[in-house]
């Protein structure tokens, strides 16, 4: 067998490098491995390959310029992407970069058939439900805040338990039990959500460059997160009470994703409860106003510039940035509460005389990052009933 012959019989291996496959060859052909070596780079396994023309004025072929270049390029693994490849016109060589199947991103589309499988579970059918009778002036309102649909807690340090598609949709009956339990006679309920309510993108956060284990992709996050909010709707809509969104979606960790899943909520909920006000924030700071009382709310962080937002504590920092808002907006005429997500810790504040300060825990469990660095946190919802007024705060732990 020819040399050129056993190259093209014995081909090169998975990982193999020249000179291995050079060795492996000779051994089986009894050869010297350089006349393996000299054999591949002659022009027996290579071509010259015109690379250039000059032509006159007149369009004369004046001259032409050939380079000899190896005929065939090296195959990526069957279990990679190939990235990039650069070759040495003269020699040959070649070098290659490889990135892992699992680690290419997921092509994510708001396509029917996501969204028909965001809702499939639901009844899109319009409710008709009982007509809605003044109350007076009490309101129900359910505050939750870093939902985090996706994230990966898993770890051996801390049994952090899970948090997956089952559990998201455990706490929701809980949060829907809890307020059946404590409706009576209000008028209106208002779901205020913090923000983070999808942990992240392409296993980062929306900002990028801040790696996050997942547990989702991100049509399921999306398909979750959605239908999260809109059965959270439908299970109150038969209390009879006016419906109030209040939805941040400025955010650190899900940012525009987190804005895209909650237009899709709001869409669902337009035909099949259309009485439901859904209100997105899509500002850092906002608010919102019910009954003489100015909500001023944000996650804590935002979705580009904040690395450190605000803090479980009041600082002069926050004091300023907030008190150069209710300027700004005027208003000092009403009862003012800020409130707050991110921190995962629940701390409210009511000593500061122009405004109270309120921080609320996550629906979500630790993070494994946290859980590893720290420790096992608390998590839960708050229900607020709010009589003119004055508020009575109870906390339900998950």
């Amino acid at each position: 067998m020819s040399i050129k012959t056993a190259l093209q019989t014995y081909t090169r291996q998975e990982g193999e490098s020249l000179s291995q496959w050079f060795r492996r060859v000779a051994q089986i052909i009894e050869v010297n491995p350089l006349s393996i070596k000299r054999a591949y780079y002659s022009r027996g396994l290579r071509e010259m390959v015109e690379t250039a023309r000059k032509y006159d004025g007149k369009g004369n072929l004046i001259s032409r310029t050939e380079k000899l270049q190896q005929k065939d390029f090296i195959s990526p693994p069957d279990n990679l992407e190939l990235s990039r490849v650069s070759t040495n016109v003269t020699t040959g060589q070649q070098w290659v970069i490889h990135t892992k199947e699992s680690q290419k991103r997921e092509e994510f589309r708001v396509s029917k058939e996501l969204i028909e499988a965001s809702v499939k579970s639901l009844n899109l059918s319009p409710m008709e439900l009982t007509p809605k009778i003044n109350k007076g002036n009490k309101t129900l309102i359910l505050t939750f805040t870093d939902v985090h649909v996706g994230m990966h807690i898993n770890n051996d340090i801390y049994d952090s338990g899970k948090w997956n598609e089952k559990e998201l949709f455990k706490a929701l009956d809980r949060m829907t039990k809890e307020v059946v339990n404590r409706f009576d006679g209000h008028s209106t309920i208002i779901v205020e959500d913090f923000g983070d309510l999808v942990d992240g993108w392409d296993g980062q956060t929306t900002r990028g460059g801040h790696a996050l284990p997942q547990n989702m992709s991100n049509s399921e996050s999306f398909k979750n997160a959605a239908k999260f909010k809109i059965q959270l709707a439908l299970n109150l809509a038969h209390l009879g009470a006016e419906i109030i969104f209040e939805s941040v979606v400025n955010d650190n960790h899900g940012g525009d994703f987190c804005h895209i899943t909650n237009i899709h909520a709001k869409e669902v909920l337009s035909y099949v409860l259309p009485d439901v006000k859904y209100n997105m924030h899509s500002d850092f700071i906002s608010h919102y106003i019910h009954r003489g009382v100015a909500t001023i709310i944000s996650h804590g962080k935002d979705k580009k510039q904040l690395k450190y937002g605000f803090g479980v504590k009041l600082d002069d920092r926050a004091k300023s940035h907030i008190n150069a808002y209710i300027d700004r907006h005027d208003l000092h005429k009403y009862k003012i509460r800020f409130k707050k997500g991110d921190s995962h810790q629940q701390l409210f504040d009511f000593t500061n005389p122009k405004f109270d300060y309120l921080n609320y825990m996550a629906l979500s469990p630790s993070s494994e990052w946290v859980s590893t660095n720290f420790s096992k946190g608390r998590r839960g919802f708050t229900i607020e009933d709010l009589n003119g007024k004055t508020s009575t705060f109870t906390t339900i732990e998950l």
